[in-house]
């Protein structure tokens, strides 16, 4: 018996996210099944991580486009990511989220380069609160 999805969630293993971010994915009308990769700083790790980590962060995707049929990957970045302030000095919210912008259309441009038949979404999303109860989501051009 073939399992399908429609996406692979690359996103950080933060775990404040996942309940809230499937929510805003549904009334989007956005998800079905999907595969899930959670590592720290999500898409951080295709930019400037080890080679090893890239490897296996796309092998992962590979195994999604061909056990499941994952046509697209949704990319999830947030506020407030440690593995990104552990990584850099950021002088306030603003310049933070510059660089995790930056760096998921690098990683878009990645994924794309290895499967380009895979559609790549990018999201942000703002956490309001320490809990993750209120959080943000938005869609990143």
């Amino acid at each position: 018996m073939k399992h399908v999805c429609s996406s692979t969630v690359i996103k950080c293993m933060d775990f404040r996210l996942m309940p809230e971010f499937v929510r805003f994915l549904k009334e989007k009308k956005l998800l079905g099944d999907c595969d899930e990769i959670s590592l720290a700083g999500a898409g951080k790790e295709l930019v400037d991580g080890y080679q090893i980590i890239k490897e296996f962060l796309l092998k992962n995707i590979k195994i999604s486009l061909k056990l499941h049929e994952s046509r697209r990957v949704f990319l999830l970045h947030h506020s407030q990511c440690g593995a990104y302030a552990a990584s850099y000095s950021f002088a306030t919210p603003a310049a933070e989220k510059a660089k995790q912008l930056a760096d998921m259309r690098i990683a878009e441009k990645l994924i794309k380069e290895r499967f380009p038949e895979m559609e790549v979404l990018k999201f942000w999303a703002e956490l309001q609160d320490d809990a993750g109860h209120q959080i943000n989501f938005s869609e990143v051009e």
